[in-house]
């Protein structure tokens, strides 16, 4: 039954990439009336936990993005960036790795893509170089930032799984703030000669000559101020992050229930973001136009995902329990690098960091592996650079006009391979050590 089952899981998860969308989240229920109906599974409760706190959150970064507050950071990241634009290729993947640090979403490069390409032709610096350092990188940094649909996953599952007490927000990014960011440097730095310099390429001489590389030292930039609406909602949005974190890290200040017990950390995440959330009553936002949002209709597709294919891993776990312990335990506490290993295919065939959670945490949970192997495992499931069909990937090549960002002949010689590699085995060997200590 334990293969039979897989299988159907592995088959439901191949269908949903297959197809794409939404989908994959939906194709959750079928596997449900499968395992249910047909195999007379007794099913697992659905992931409330996960489920709330993303809600929470995406409530709270769609206001700000309504209120002009991503905006806002763009322009922030622009004027950095021009400040020291010979550092382009290390400074970009940094200030990348902030951005969806700070706003929970790596959706926020599309941004800042632009900006990286016009100031690397402007200097001379091939555009491939910043732009593929700076999508691996923030990507990345989901598994470093404490509000990412990834991070709360890994946080709700690991509350609710003995054993793994030492794990909380303020411990699990004492893990991997230095991990991925170390893992960012290294990645850039791995790239800083990358290919031929645009002097010397061809292809880039060939746009030139033809006219189509924009002068961007003649073109005039209207720079619209930022609102005072926007600037609070940004505020607003890293106090309520600051306290989050505050709170997981120093216990006293977490207040004590009237049964005596210490308010959940989950619950504190899901109170605090619902409260950032309505600084629309500060910023008089109509706050129908949250809804509006990009962010918030990517974040809901990650609770669709949490509640269908997770249930669906859940039951699965669930029922196959004490097969999964008595004769795959032994195996990956000996050999920790299959885990890993499985999480990185995993996120490059999901191509998301929160199916990756959702879908391998739990199992890491199921065979009791120590925290630090999960952690770093986890870390492990940015890697939807491998094979390059994420919309950040292929916006990333439209995005270089100089034309030196491609996929190539192989499909898996392209621009994102190096620094992504880099990056991943870099970070989580960092994680594997600082885990190791802090766990």
């Amino acid at each position: 039954m334990f293969w039979i089952e897989l299988i159907i899981v592995l088959a439901i998860i191949f269908l949903g990439v297959r197809i794409g969308g939404t989908f994959l989240a939906m194709a959750g229920g079928i596997g449900m009336f499968i395992m249910t109906f047909i195999l007379h599974v007794a099913p697992s409760d659905p992931p409330i936990t996960v489920i709330l706190i993303m809600i929470a959150v995406i409530c709270a970064a769609a206001t700000m993005q309504a209120c002009g507050g991503l905006d806002y950071l763009v322009k922030i990241a622009e004027k950095i960036l021009r400040r020291n634009p010979r550092m382009i290729t290390v400074l970009a993947p940094v200030v990348a790795y902030v951005f969806t640090f700070m706003c929970g979403t790596g959706h926020i490069v599309y941004s800042l893509l632009p900006v990286i390409n016009e100031i690397a032709i402007e200097t001379g610096v091939r555009p491939e170089r910043p732009i593929s350092a700076s999508i691996v990188s923030s990507q990345q940094a989901i598994t470093a930032c404490p509000i990412s649909a990834a991070t709360v996953a890994v946080l709700a599952f690991m509350a609710e799984a003995a054993g793994y007490g030492s794990v909380n927000i303020f411990t699990l990014l004492l893990v991997c703030i230095p991990a991925t960011l170390i893992g960012t440097v290294v990645c850039a730095l791995a790239v800083i000669k990358k290919g031929k310099e645009l002097a010397d390429d061809p292809e880039f001489q060939a746009r030139v000559a033809a006219g189509q590389i924009e002068d961007y030292t003649k073109t005039e930039k209207k720079e619209r101020p930022a609102t005072k609406e926007a600037k609070i909602s940004v505020a607003i949005f890293l106090i309520a992050m600051a306290g989050i974190v505050l709170l997981g890290a120093v216990k006293p200040l977490v207040p004590t229930l009237a049964d005596g017990n210490k308010l959940p950390l989950t619950t504190v995440i899901e109170i605090f973001m619902l409260v950032a959330a309505a600084m629309v009553l500060i910023t008089k936002l109509d706050s129908d136009k949250v809804l509006d949002q990009p962010v918030f209709r990517t974040g809901m597709f990650a609770v669709v995902l949490a509640f269908g294919l997770c249930w669906l891993v859940n039951t699965f776990i669930g029922d196959q329990s004490s097969f999964i312990t008595d004769n795959m335990s032994a195996l990956t506490n000996q050999y920790p690098w299959i885990y890993i290993i499985a999480v990185f295919i995993v996120g490059a065939i999901t191509t998301s960091q929160s199916s990756t959670t959702m879908i391998m945490v739990p199992i890491g949970i199921a065979l009791g592996l120590p925290a630090n192997i999960i952690v770093a495992g986890w870390i492990a499931c940015s890697s939807n650079y491998f094979i390059p069909a994420s919309g950040q990937c292929v916006a990333a090549i439209a995005f270089d006009s100089a034309g030196t960002t491609k996929i190539g002949k192989f499909v898996l010689n392209h621009s994102y391979m190096v620094p992504g590699l880099v990056c991943t085995v870099v970070s989580v060997a960092a994680a594997l050590l600082l885990g190791s200590i802090i766990f």
